[in-house]
This record gives C-alpha cells, structure tokens and sequence, in this order.
C-alpha cells in the first residue's frame, strides 16, 4: 500500500511538473496571429501552425469562411484569420508569398455515426471542415491547439523539420466514431495535383503513399513530388475512397480524387499519428520520420524537443521598452516570421534532391542546403539581417545558390523546392552574393572563381533559366527598350542595381579593370531619366521617352526639391487607410518602397527618415492579425520592421547601414552563434522622443553619422564574447545630419 502511495505521489508531481513546464513556457511576449489578415493587397499570407526553424514541414489549419466562399488572395498560406472554418490540415506552406503553392497532405479528425454518415462528409468539397474559435485556439513557436466545435476534438500540433506530430483527444459522445481521413491528394491550390496514392499497411502500422502537383510556381518547372509515411498505434478497421465513393477495407488507391480513412477502436479517445515528409523518397520519409522523432518519441516529447530549438534561437534576441509594450511583442513575433524561412531542404542523413533531379549529400561545410528562395523580395532586408546575425547560415544560402548553378546551370531568380520559376525580373542573386561578400562574412568554402564566372553568365548571356532580358540589346542601348519590352524603365534601374553590385563582387575578387566596367554600367539608370519631366520612364531605341504622370520621379538629393517630394510622398501616403489596395503614394507594403524612407539620409536630412521611420512603425505595423502592410514575402516585411526598431537599415548589396529612429531602451542582440554581441543602449527614448541627438559607437562619437559601416563598426572580431555598444541620444526636437 505504501509503495503504492509514493507510486500515485510520483506521477502526481511528473504531472504538475509537465503542467508548469507548457504553463510556463518562457516565451517572450508574442502575437503569432500578426501576418495572418488583410484582405487584396494588404493579406500578410502567413501560415499559422507549426515548424521548426526554417524547417520544410509547415503544418497547419487551412481554412474558409462560413459561406465556404473561396477568396483566393486571402489564402495564399492557407489560414486566414477572419474565417470560422477549418477545411484540413495540410504540411506544407508558402510564407507570406504573393502566389499560391505547396499545401499538401492533408489531414483532420472526425467524428461519425456510420460510414453512411462518412460517406456524406466526403462526397462534396470540405464536407468534413468544422467550425472552430479563436478563443480555444493556442499559438506558440513550435505547438498549435485548437478545438474542433464540429466534430468535438482537441487537436494539438508539432513538427520537426520534416516530420509533423498530431496528438487528437476525441469527446467522448454516445454512439459516436472517431475517425482519421487522409486526402493524400489534396492541394491548397485547386486543381494542380496530376498523381496521387497512398497505400495501408496495418500489418505495419504505416500508411505510405505521394502526391504530384503542379503549382502556381512549382507547374513552371514541371511540377514537386512529396512522398509521406504516416505511421499511429492502430491500424484495424480503415478503407478508401475514390471521387466520393468509399470501399472498406481497401488498402491501396490511386487518383487525385483519392484517399483513405482510419477508424479507432470506440474507448480510444486519443491518438498520436506521425507524419513524415520527403522531396526524395517514401523510404526517406521514413528515415526522417525516425531520425527526426528519435524513434517515435511521445507527443510530449516531441514538443518539448521543438518549442526548445524556438526557446534557443529567440534567446539571442533582447528588447525592452517600458513605454511601448506592443513594440516588443511586434518585434519578438517578427524575428519568429524572419526565423521561418527560407527553407531548409536538405533531409536526414544530408541528402537532397538536386536541380538536375538527381539525389545529392550536401557538402560537410553546410549546415543544410536552402531553397524557397524568394530573391526579389528577401534581398532587400531578409537576407541582410540573416548576414547581421548568423553569418554561417548567410554563407549555407550563398552556397545554395552556388549549387543551384552547379547542377542546373544558371544563378535562379525565385528558386522553388529544386526547380527555377522565372518569377519576377532583375537577377538580384548578385545582390545577396554582394551583400556576404561586401560585408567579408563569406567563408573560404565561397569559390570566387565559380561566382564570377555566374555573374558574368547572367549579366552577358541569356540563360537556359531565369534570364535577364536579352542581355545582347540591353548591353547595346545601355537600357531596355520600350518598344521591346514595355517594363522599360524598372527592368533597366534593377539590371544597373544588379551590375553594381556585380562590380562589388570583382573589386573583391582582384578583378579591378572589370569591376570598373560593371560600375558604369550601374550608372545606366540615367538612360532612362527624362530631363524635361525628372522621371524615370519607359524609353524606346529611337531615344523617345514615354512618359506616364506615375512614373518616379528623380531629383538630385541636395536638390531642396528632393526633399519636398520625399516629403510630400510620405505626408499624402499616410492618410490612406485601406492596404487592400495599392496606395497610390507611399505604399508600405511594396517592396519598391521599403528604401524610400531611408533616402532622407543622403540629402542631410535624417531627422525627416526618423520622423516617419518612427510613423511606419506605429502606424503600417499594428499589434494585430492584421499587422503587416502586405505580403510578408518569406521575412521581407518582418525584416524590415526588425532593422527598423533597431534603428538602422541595410543598404542591400554593401556593408553600410543608415540610422533611423529606434523603437527601445534596450536591445542586445547575439550574433554569430555566440561571436560577438550588438548591445544598444538608448537614452531618453519615448513616444515624442523620436530624433536622434548623436550617436556614440563604443563610447566614441560616430563620426560617420547616419552611416554605420559592417566592417568598420559591427564585424565580430576573434574575441570570444566581444560587445559592439552604440548609444543613442534621443531628443523631441529635430537635429538636422550635419550639426551631429
């Protein structure tokens, strides 16, 4: 009896400990709902679920509106937080980008009187959905809850990289039957899946099977297999269906109208089912599912595994503000949007699937081979932030590039899973090779001679994929005609960004004659100047410009009329209330503009960039489901409002950053894995409090103010633990550039 006591003693304190351990979880403050609104323009499109950092599998709820009305533009990620309704859950997600992919295999629990019963629920399009709260949902890094009003079950979510982990608890309901449906070939995006099959083995435990599916950006390039093993305790009592039509006890089915049904026995009110993931194979699913899981760890476990890796990433990062309690939630949750993506792609044991479709081990110097790369967008703050902080992962994406010219050719524009997809123009790869480089972050494992040979390609030469325009007319006009091709003016201002930064990357390499040669074609921008109107516009090969009254206009910086027009560009900005369409003057969530407020700073003028850098972030980016101007583009925007409470921002593609207004008292920040640490420090900070005074860089004055240099004032030096320290000095008045 009395070994019995200690017995129920025991596992009443394993209990409360387990309790205070997921009670107490010591998250910073968060709102993970940010990003998950907006409707047209203004939708944030990101996924809410799980993954681990950066990780492949993105598991969550996919869902719709009580008419079941599908909004496209609302559901690029699946999940909309205006919805009622939970269609499936689905393992794989685009982050925050402007088009529709990914989205498969998809899963939910159900409750059911008969198979009659079951039958109706998946003879009509998500006839199986359920109504669900906001109020029984959990959101953390690494763990989703959420209560099914419909079908009476508490569904709890975790994943590792490739291996997602439900746990289902199933009210106990009179005459009820608790139910596991598969639709192995569902797709968020309608109508692209081209093959699916999933096969059951109860002798096992594990149902297998793949889908096929040809996407918005994966169909460009033929299209992404994943391969899944889903493996739960009881396999007894299943069966099929196929186009509406259930056969019981049918293990295997083919068809992208297929899937499968898993019913437990009537006492078993909960159930814990693993689903892994692969690009490369059924049996490398089931590797990840083992490696990832330890061999099938507990829920519980698993989570705890998961929400740990969260806990140590968001460790390096500090920021207090007693004043404003919403910016430090808005930060924090940014950095867990920014340490969502890209993608890591390579699976257990190293291996992936390349771009010549054949299966590869990533070299021993990477830490994982990247991919999901949504270039236009991320180099402009994404990756420039990854490079600020964790320069080894900034070189692994390097490195992917690098592969991806290695096995399929060409340096890619927005590389999908291990495909190119054309998507957008410019070749700004360049500018994420120049950003590593200029700042000297790159590693010795960075072959030079191979990079300069891809620049010259892109640059030179039309390529099999993600081409510039006919690089051969673009080099003879020194812009890209309009009665060639109508993008004119935008295509010849990024090909001249994209060529400067090329010549970062020859300077670097020794090349000094040729860098000189890619420097003048950055200037080639003025080409496109009309001189009578001071807009950039369209130009054709007989020199005629055309002209439209919303082409941007140029003005020199020490012009007083730059500054009006700033000016005016940000004041008749604000007032526009709506994000679902564009704003017709600044536009926060595009990225064209995300440098404008920046520009202050070259005409001496860094009060007005603090002024309304300071604005943006009070007013483009709430405390709120809505809380992103736009598409968050895989970190872009999160990035962005990250640089921005810091109070300094990358120039992409060189190793200057511009000083701007910081949101906190306090912010140190852990860089490098441990390296060094950014420590800031800001005095007489407050709402009204918003103009930089001076600026002190380890107790010295920052002589170059508003410009800070990478190398010259934040490389980790070889000291372990060295502290970089910057001061600001705020003031409610403006102090112009020139008087710091």
């Amino acid at each position: 009896m009395a070994a019995r006591c200690i017995l129920v003693f025991l596992l009443f304190i394993l209990a409360i400990n387990l309790s205070y351990q997921y009670n107490n979880t010591k998250f910073p403050p968060l709102n993970l709902y940010i990003g998950t609104d907006g409707d047209g323009f203004g939708a944030g499109s990101l996924p809410l679920g799980v993954q681990s950092p950066y990780g492949a599998l993105r598991l969550g709820p996919d869902t719709s509106n009580t008419m079941d009305i599908p909004i496209i533009f609302n559901h690029l990620a699946g999940y909309h937080y205006s919805d009622s309704h939970i269609n499936i859950f689905s393992h794989t997600h685009m982050f925050g980008a402007g088009v529709v992919d990914y989205g498969e295999v998809g899963i939910i629990p159900v409750q059911i009187d008969s198979i009659k019963h079951l039958q109706a629920m998946i003879s009509k399009r998500n006839g199986y959905r359920s109504a669900f709260q906001h109020e029984r949902e959990v959101v953390e890094p690494g763990y989703y809850q959420v209560y099914l009003d419909t079908h009476k079950i508490n569904v709890e979510l975790t994943a590792t990289e490739q291996v997602g982990i439900h746990r289902y608890t199933y009210d106990k309901i009179k005459n009820k039957h608790h139910v596991i449906l598969i639709d192995n070939s569902y797709t968020l995006q309608a109508n692209v899946c081209t093959e699916s099959h999933i096969k059951i083995d109860s002798i096992n435990h594990e149902l297998t099977g793949l889908i096929h599916f040809d996407g918005s950006l994966s169909g460009r390039f033929g299209g992404v297999t994943t391969y899944f093993v889903i493996t739960l305790s009881n396999l007894t009592q299943f069966g099929t269906w196929n186009h509406g039509q259930i056969t019981e006890g049918q293990t295997e089915i083919d068809g992208c109208s297929s899937g499968a049904y898993i019913i437990l026995p009537d006492e078993q009110e909960q159930v814990t089912m693993y689903v892994g993931i692969s690009f490369v194979s059924i049996e490398q699913a089931r590797t990840n599912l083992k490696i990832q899981t330890n061999t099938l760890q507990s829920f519980d476990s698993m989570r705890t595994i998961v929400q740990q890796k969260w806990l140590d990433e968001l460790a390096r990062f500090e920021v207090s503000a007693d004043w404003d309690r919403d910016a430090e939630i808005k930060f924090n949750t940014a950095i867990v949007h920014s340490l969502s993506s890209p993608t890591i792609w390579d699976e257990s044991n190293g291996v992936y699937l390349g771009y010549d479709g054949k299966v590869h081990t990533k070299p021993d110097y990477m830490q994982h081979v990247y991919t999901d790369l949504s270039i236009w967008d991320i180099h402009r703050t994404q990756i420039p932030f990854i490079n600020f902080h964790d320069a080894q992962r900034g070189n692994d994406i390097i490195h992917s590039i690098m592969i991806n010219v290695e096995q399929g050719g060409d340096l890619p524009k927005w590389p999908l899973a291990n495909g190119y997809t054309g998507c957008m123009f410019g070749s700004h790869a360049d500018v994420l090779i120049s950003d590593l480089i200029m700042k000297k972050e790159n590693d010795n494992n960075l072959d030079l001679k191979e990079v300069v040979q891809a620049l010259r390609k892109v640059a030179n030469q039309n390529q099999a994929h993600d081409s510039r325009w006919d690089p051969a007319t673009y080099i003879q006009y020194k812009y890209v005609p309009y009665d060639m091709e109508k993008t004119s003016a935008p295509l010849t201002i990024s090909y001249a960004y994209d060529d400067w930064a090329i010549a970062n990357v020859m300077n670097a390499a020794g090349l000094v004659d040729e860098a000189k040669e890619y420097y003048e074609r950055g200037t080639w921008f003025e080409h496109v100047f009309d001189n009578k109107t001071n807009f950039f516009c369209p130009k054709d090969k007989a020199g005629n410009f055309h002209c439209p009254s919303n082409e941007l206009e140029f003005l020199d910086p020490f012009d007083k009329r730059y500054i009006e027009e700033l000016t005016i560009f940000f004041e008749r900005g604000q007032p526009w209330k709506t994000t679902l369409l564009p704003n017709p003057y600044y536009w926060p969530g595009n990225e064209h503009n995300l440098f404008s407020v920046w520009q202050f700073n070259y005409a001496n003028r860094s009060d007005l960039t603090q002024k309304y850098a300071r604005w943006l972030l009070n007013h483009a980016y709430p405390n709120a489901p809505d809380g992103l101007p736009g598409n968050d583009d895989y970190g872009t925007m999160s990035a962005w409002y990250i640089f921005t409470s810091m109070g300094f921002y990358p120039l992409s593609g060189s190793s200057t950053y511009l000083i701007g207004s910081p949101a906190f008292d306090r912010i140190k920040i852990s860089r490098n894995n441990g390296k060094c640490n950014l420590l800031i420090n800001v005095h007489n900070n407050s709402p009204t409090n918003l103009y930089v005074q001076r600026v002190l860089l380890n107790n010295e004055t920052l002589s170059t103010f508003p410009f800070i240099d990478h190398i010259n004032h934040f490389k980790c030096s070889n000291d372990n633990q060295s502290t970089i320290q910057l001061d600001f000095f705020m003031s409610s008045t403006p102090v112009f550039s020139l008087d710091k």
